[in-house]
């Protein structure tokens, strides 16, 4: 093939042209420092840069994102600190005006005091972060709480803000005021015991808050602990007991008839309107296992040193030594044992036939003529138990008198535990509060154990909303009477039996509005009830500014619990708020790494190797000016260029 001067001429000016293309390349790698400045330099390399420039901006915008977190978290950190140590003042202010130590100029400061730091508790509520309110839910450019004459409203809602911190990974980072300060931390009146009264209609399954009286097996056992006699009183036996005059009768005729029986015992209503009562009367009565620090009224028997004298005034002199005697049969035993061991015989100490003290008799044909003494002035022993004097046939001595002493124990089950029968007792048993279960048709008449609930008036606020309860009103008879006045009130509460089934509580329906409850004109209505005061935080502050204004030392007494569930409350958010800049931080310090090793790897694709590159630029500048000599020798320019 003829090779011509044009196929020349263009091979040269082709291979010069891709070889400033390339010197070109390397140049413009040189000044940007990387290898790929377009698609083309590196398809692949291309698709791997923008991935990890895409992982390299989220992570920037994590970042941002954790950084705004972490403001929010160390706002509120330092809201609720503050707050709780608000609360913790007030607390130490309830603490000191409940004393009744301090007179009125001291209560109204205090009262001055206790305003303030609720003032500040609401500015502090109405914070704003970036001109936002931080409370508010999603509501961020609405004032969260708004102050009325006697309670707080919430405006704001319950949204949560959530910033992406992670990928498909978002975390709440706000509070919302409701939930923050109108929280209901305890239900007035959820553990509150009215004590309805005994009667002998109430019904055993009515006891105990209406968890009534185990039946499984439905007796237990009464000891005489004097005479060692037992008596089982079976609650199943037919007809079987189920109210409370049935048990006292089943009580009583099971005692009498009893083989023997205990008849000096018996079972009755108590005092307290809440309990029974089983009451004994002396008889006098002991036996062998009556015990020694029984006798004489619970007085006992000196027994230090113990011992009595047995003397007929010549060759018997005998020292009893009781001092290890622990019951009656224990001194009767000494006695004999250690009269016949000193050889005297056929004298015997025994219980005399009324049952009341003891005997001794000298069965010899002849009487040894023996008297019974003390064995010093400064002892007494001897008289403690009844038999100094003249023995001659027959020495009857004195009265005892023992102490009552019983016990009630369980056979099987708990009946009497539930009954508030079990355990020892001397002369009476006390029986627990039983709590009769309150129920929808109990009288208010017979509430607190009979004494009722007064005249009284109770003063309910709600936000801005308010209703009185009037105590004394001829509508209300029953506990649903009561129920029914306060649940159609107009107010977001409810009004119930608690769930022990011993009091009435209130439950705020509106998680947005405090709500307070005091009594009117210096009453005791709402205490009494056991409903005095604030189920949340706000409401709380409000009741103690009013305690303290009208001198009611044990309404502010009564609100020590509420203020110390607040501070409590109020330290759990902020371990809330510690555990999300924790979590925050954490993140963050992963998101550093993860940027670093993004970054790494970015470089990794896209930057030039500096040494090769400068290396390689050098050989392509040499080449191409070698190219440009070569190619100057290899086309000479002819005499019509040069015309051209």
């Amino acid at each position: 093939m003829r090779v011509t001067n044009g196929m020349i001429t263009d091979r040269v000016i082709f291979n010069l042209q891709r070889s400033i293309t390339r010197f070109y390349q390397l140049q413009t790698d040189m000044s940007s420092g990387r290898r790929i400045n377009k698609p083309s330099d590196d398809p692949t390399g291309a698709l791997r840069d923008l991935n990890y420039r895409t992982e390299l901006s989220k992570i920037t915008q994590y970042r941002s994102n954790v950084s705004q977190g972490l403001n929010w978290t160390s706002t509120y950190d330092t809201i609720l600190n503050d707050t709780a140590n608000f609360v913790s003042t007030a607390k130490e202010i309830a603490v000191s005006m409940s004393n009744g130590t301090y007179d009125e100029s001291a209560r109204m400061a205090s009262a001055s005091e206790v305003r303030s730091l609720f003032e500040q508790m609401v500015q502090m509520g109405n914070n704003q972060l970036e001109g936002r309110y931080i409370f508010s839910g999603y509501r961020t450019k609405v004032k969260p709480l708004t102050v009325t004459p006697n309670g707080v409203i919430y405006n704001g809602d319950q949204g949560k803000m959530e910033f992406e911190i992670e990928s498909s990974l978002r975390m709440q980072v706000n509070l919302d005021g409701s939930e923050t300060f109108f929280k209901q931390l305890a239900v007035p009146g959820e553990k509150a015991d009215l004590n309805v009264k005994l009667s002998g209609d109430t019904l055993l399954t009515d006891l105990n808050g209406g968890s009534g009286v185990d039946m499984n097996a439905g007796s237990f056992t009464v000891t005489d602990k004097n005479l060692n006699i037992s008596v089982t009183v079976d609650l199943n036996a037919a007809p079987p007991v189920t109210t409370i005059g049935e048990l006292l009768n089943r009580i009583n005729t099971t005692l009498a008839a009893g083989a023997p029986p205990i008849t000096n015992l018996t079972a009755q209503l108590g005092d307290e309107g809440n309990n029974i009562v089983l009451r004994s009367v002396p008889n006098g009565l002991i036996s062998v296992d009556t015990h020694l620090d029984r006798l004489n009224d619970g007085n006992g028997v000196d027994l230090v040193p113990g011992k009595i004298m047995v003397s007929d005034g010549a060759a018997i002199n005998v020292e009893i030594d009781l001092s290890t005697a622990n019951n009656v049969g224990d001194v009767i035993t000494a006695f004999n044992s250690q009269l016949t061991a000193a050889g005297v015989n056929n004298v015997t100490m025994a219980i005399n036939p009324a049952g009341t003290g003891f005997i001794i008799n000298d069965t010899n044909g002849v009487p040894l003529g023996l008297t019974i003494s003390n064995i010093s002035g400064a002892e007494q022993t001897a008289s403690h138990l009844g038999i100094t004097g003249y023995v001659g046939a027959t020495l009857i001595g004195g009265d005892l008198n023992p102490e009552m002493s019983f016990e009630i124990q369980e056979t099987t089950g708990t009946t009497a535990t539930d009954l508030g029968l079990l355990g020892s007792f001397n002369r009476t048993r006390t029986g627990d509060d039983i709590d009769p279960q309150l129920v929808a048709t109990s009288l208010l008449s017979a509430l607190n154990n009979g004494t009722g609930l007064g005249n009284d008036r109770i003063v309910f606020w709600q936000g801005d909303s308010r209703f009185i309860l009037d105590l004394g009103s001829a509508a209300l008879n029953t506990v649903q009477d009561l129920l029914d006045s306060v649940n159609t009130s107009g107010l977001n509460i409810t009004a119930s039996i608690n769930e022990a089934g011993t009091g009435i509580q209130i439950v705020n329906n509106d998680p947005n509005r405090t709500l307070t409850i005091e009594d009117v004109d210096g009453g005791r209505g709402a205490k009494t009830m056991g409903i005095f005061g604030s189920s949340d935080i706000f409401g709380t502050m409000i009741v103690l500014i009013n305690c303290l204004e009208n001198d009611d030392q044990e309404g502010t007494g009564l609100l020590l619990g509420s203020l110390d569930n607040s501070i409590q409350h109020l330290l759990k958010y902020r371990g809330v708020v510690g555990a999300r800049s924790i979590r925050l931080e954490t993140t963050d310090s992963r998101l550093v790494d993860m940027n670093l090793n993004f970054t790494k790897l970015l470089s990794e694709v896209e930057d030039a190797d500096m040494t090769k590159l400068v290396s390689d630029l050098a050989t392509y500048e040499n080449n191409y000016q070698a190219s440009l000599i070569a190619s100057s020798k290899i086309i000479q320019p002819s005499l019509l260029n040069f015309l051209k």
